[in-house]
């Protein structure tokens, strides 16, 4: 699997100024995943005032909560690939998503180092982004829940759990398996915008469609909705995990440094 410029373990060939470079590198990558988490959960919540939001002008435009997943997983997934293609071919981050990060770490794209900063960014540009969209759209973000997910009203706990941890772990092995093949790489941002958007689609009335702890981390805490927030959080990292241990048995992970 292709790793990514992050994944400069110790070297003793070379000139030293490599590792003096290493911790900004890391700090730059982190700010960007940070600016990149803002934005996208501002998006988020700016498209869910606007869509479902009351009073809204648009709400002709998406009158059914179907039309309106369409619309968002649509939205999503060409962010997801449109940002996910410019990061592969700079070789920096771009995960938008700390189960992706862990899942690429226990893949051995990226190091262990990165996981940490890349997961509190991520987590804190999704606090950001709400706040922004708060601070932009005042009440009118508040009455849609800031975008919190909900699952469906007869779905458990235990349901929305196995199902976010599953498509979460489609993600990955579709990801460990482009990224032992070279020649598919150039498809995965498509593929994987594309399977973002039908996790929001198709998951949305279900488990609540989220396959990201970023996703509702920052509108859960603004709206003060965390009763699953653990559900939403952990589950994803169970689908990368599981992901992981599949990939290692089929052989689709990096080589060991």
């Amino acid at each position: 699997m292709t790793r990514t410029s992050l994944d400069t373990g110790p070297r003793t060939e070379g000139p030293p100024v490599r590792a003096r470079r290493r911790v900004p590198r890391l700090l730059e990558v982190a700010l960007y995943e940070f600016a990149l988490s803002t934005a996208m959960l501002f998006t988020v919540v700016t498209a869910v005032r606007w869509m479902a939001g009351p009073g809204t002008p648009f709400a002709a435009l998406f009158p059914t909560p179907t039309g309106q997943l369409v619309a968002m997983g649509l939205l999503v997934g060409v962010i997801v690939a449109l940002v996910l293609g410019p990061s592969m071919r700079r070789e920096t981050a771009g995960h938008l998503n700390p189960a992706v990060s862990i899942g690429l770490w226990l893949l051995r794209v990226v190091p262990a180092r990165v996981v940490a900063p890349f997961v509190v960014a991520q987590l804190a540009g999704s606090v950001a982004g709400v706040g922004l969209a708060r601070l932009v759209w005042g009440e009118a973000a508040a009455r849609v829940g800031d975008a919190a997910l909900r699952p469906g009203a007869d779905w458990s706990t235990g349901a929305v759990f196995a199902t976010e941890a599953a498509a979460m772990a489609v993600i990955m092995l579709i990801t460990a398996f482009a990224g032992t093949r070279p020649h598919l790489l150039r498809y995965l941002p498509a593929v994987v915008g594309a399977c973002v958007a039908a996790v929001i689609v198709f998951l949305g009335p279900l488990s609540g469609g989220g396959a990201n702890p970023a996703r509702q981390f920052g509108p859960a805490l603004v709206s003060g909705t965390t009763g699953l927030l653990w559900v939403y959080v952990l589950a994803p990292v169970s689908g990368s995990l599981f992901a992981a241990l599949v990939a290692g048995l089929l052989k689709w992970r990096a080589p060991a440094r």
